[in-house]
């Protein structure tokens, strides 16, 4: 579906609106669920002790200004939002601003830690998709910044691994499409995996096919999987549930856009679903389950409860006037009750001769 004379530019077959931080893709009159946004609804315990962290670090790599600022009075403006769209320059101040030196102001700062880390960690993932799509157009490593780097070194050494070329990308970061279900999102890529490029690459192919990676490698088997791209900071691996499931909901969606059109395709029929780990210290491969089973049992239940908390939750605790569900449905049963209770007696029948 791709090939290498495109040359790789911004995706302009779909759109994708934000609504209080729920990410749809808008295709004709549909507005899809994003895969990452359902899997987003899986609560994430190690991310709330990894804010805590931040937000503890910085206190103490701060604890003069944080003592100082203990002792100001609120200045009344730390949520002000004066600044940006519909405001001045965020290089000026007003009266307005907030002063950034009292309690409330430092607590809101420390309390930040985690959204600005997340910002910063988001622009490195999509810079380094982006290092990933066009090498996988072009074959070359585009420039790019210092800071990504040891991601995209540790992307060259997965590549050198099992043996990948431009050509072993069937498709890379394209729209796939399960109107059915309600949800879209854009992979990373579907890549073929030749059991005769490399020993780590036979060794991958044994364990999708039940083939020793000896005969694989003879044979030339290949697989064709899914794959999605990880950055990770810290060293050594760390994988997620979760992550199994976005790579299902790719898997399991019967449409793929191509790249830079209205040209839709049945999803290939793959053999798999595998995560790249991409950090400082190097690269880990996981084949991760993508089953039926997971899709059913796993995916489309993170799905439905996405659409429920979207379309419904916030009614379900509302404070609004308004006849519930359960009085609707206790109305019904008593109106039938005492409709059998009117109804006229019936004669028994007269006895046989």
């Amino acid at each position: 579906m791709t090939t290498t004379a495109e040359k790789p530019t911004a995706p302009i077959f779909h759109g994708v609106d934000t609504v209080e931080d729920q990410r749809f893709y808008l295709i004709g009159d549909l507005r899809l669920i994003s895969v990452t946004t359902a899997t987003g609804v899986i609560e994430k315990e190690a991310l709330v002790r990894w804010a805590a962290n931040l937000a503890a670090d910085a206190a103490f790599a701060e604890l003069p200004s944080v003592v100082i600022a203990s002792r100001i009075k609120p200045c009344g403006n730390t949520g002000s939002k004066c600044a940006g769209e519909g405001g001045h320059d965020y290089t000026e101040r007003c009266e307005r601003c907030a002063c950034g030196e009292c309690k409330t102001c430092m607590a809101a700062w420390l309390a930040r830690r985690h959204s600005v880390h997340t910002k910063r960690r988001s622009d490195e993932g999509k810079a380094v998709h982006d290092v990933v799509e066009w090498w996988s157009y072009t074959g070359e490593i585009k420039p790019h910044d210092e800071e990504i780097a040891p991601y995209v070194k540790a992307f060259q050494a997965f590549v050198a691994d099992y043996g990948l070329t431009p050509d072993s990308f069937q498709v890379s970061e394209a729209l796939v499409v399960n109107r059915e279900a309600g949800y879209a999102g854009t992979c990373d890529g579907i890549v073929e995996i030749d059991a005769a490029a490399t020993v780590a690459a036979a060794k991958l192919v044994s364990r999708v096919t039940g083939v020793s990676w000896r005969k694989a490698k003879k044979l030339g088997l290949k697989v064709l999987l899914i794959i999605d791209f990880k950055t990770r900071e810290g060293e050594e691996p760390k994988f997620y549930p979760e992550q199994a499931l976005q790579v299902t909901g790719y898997r399991h969606a019967p449409i793929i856009r191509i790249k830079n059109s209205d040209v839709e395709e049945p999803m290939p029929a793959t053999d798999g679903g595998m995560l790249v780990q991409l950090r400082p210290d190097g690269v880990t491969v996981r084949m991760v389950v993508t089953t039926e089973e997971t899709y059913r049992n796993g995916f489309l239940p993170a799905l439905a409860l996405t659409k429920w908390l979207i379309e419904s939750g916030s009614a379900a605790v509302s404070r609004n006037s308004f006849v519930l569900p359960e009085t609707i449905a206790a109305r019904a049963r008593k109106a039938a009750k005492d409709a059998a209770a009117d109804a006229p007696a019936t004669e028994p029948a007269p006895a046989a001769a």
